[in-house]
């Protein structure tokens, strides 16, 4: 059963099945205030950081939905201190993203239907998961960014933030890491194991990608944004990469979004057309 309920004049919160976690959840989702072209609206969906919500980005980067607000839908779901997969404790977030709530929002919202009406992207936690479900599921996402994303999560063991606890630190710990990866060689850390998605993604094409790290992030971000670049180049996968100055906060990824968004919406993807400045596919 879907339950919109709207928020001002173009945003909703919407409450819908979510089978997949076994409960009812609630996603914002902001529709531009302009009639929908024939075929519907392109949709962004947008993951947020370790521990954020639904709410995460209109409070912390409202100009960036303000200004692609008139060109997309924006879905903001929220997984809270879990990444957007299918995790080691049996919370499947991903098939959640992709059974429960992508249809709902088709179902009552004016979007575009096809992949190459729809990017997904997000910020450290939220970008690797934005990256890791559009390396996995092509047919639904063609575009994908992330902020600072944290790739090869998989293989990490320990704490390496340790030092940096009692601070702003927006990592997870030890225990908060392995509840959703499990312990190193997990099924799950296979499953989502970024070399293993990219190579994968490699034989069949695969998404468009924008990657963006800010220089005065943490040496360990930064260094898997670049180890990601690197893999990327060596698979031949269509992606941008870019470094800028920035730390691992919202001020910086508000900066970012606003440039990556901007580019894949004047990247075509396979299979669509440009018209105006948004993408906009081959519907028929």
């Amino acid at each position: 059963m879907l339950i919109p309920r709207r928020v001002g004049q173009t945003g909703h919160e919407f409450e819908h099945d979510a089978r997949a976690l076994g409960r009812t959840k609630v996603a914002c989702v902001r529709v531009p205030s302009v009639p929908p072209p024939p075929g519907g609206f392109p949709v962004c969906f947008m993951l947020h950081p370790f521990g954020g919500d639904r709410r995460s980005w209109e409070r912390q980067m409202p100009g960036v939905l303000a200004e692609f607000g008139e060109e997309l839908v924006f879905v903001l779901p929220e997984s809270g201190r879990r990444w957007f997969m299918n995790d080691v404790s049996g919370r499947r977030y991903e098939d959640y993203l992709l059974e429960d709530l992508l249809p709902a929002v088709e179902e009552a919202f004016p979007v575009a239907r096809e992949a190459c009406s729809r990017i997904i992207g997000g910020f450290s936690m939220g970008g690797a998961g934005a990256v890791h479900l559009a390396l996995r599921h092509p047919d639904v996402f063609s575009r994908a960014f992330a902020m600072a994303g944290a790739f090869f999560a998989s293989e990490r063991e320990g704490d390496p933030y340790a030092g940096l606890r009692g601070g702003t630190c927006m990592m997870p710990t030890q225990a908060e890491h392995e509840r959703v990866w499990g312990p190193p060689g997990s099924d799950v850390r296979r499953a989502y194991d970024t070399a293993r998605l990219v190579e994968a993604a490699r034989v069949g094409g695969g998404p468009a990608l924008a990657l963006e790290v800010g220089t005065e992030d943490y040496p360990r971000v930064v260094e898997m944004n670049r180890r990601m670049h690197r893999l990327l180049v060596a698979s031949g996968l269509s992606h941008t990469y870019e470094e800028h100055p920035g730390d691992h906060g919202w001020a910086y990824a508000a900066r970012a979004a606003s440039r990556l968004l901007g580019r894949l919406l004047a990247t075509p993807p396979r299979g669509a057309a440009l018209g105006g400045r948004a993408t906009t596919c081959a519907l028929g």
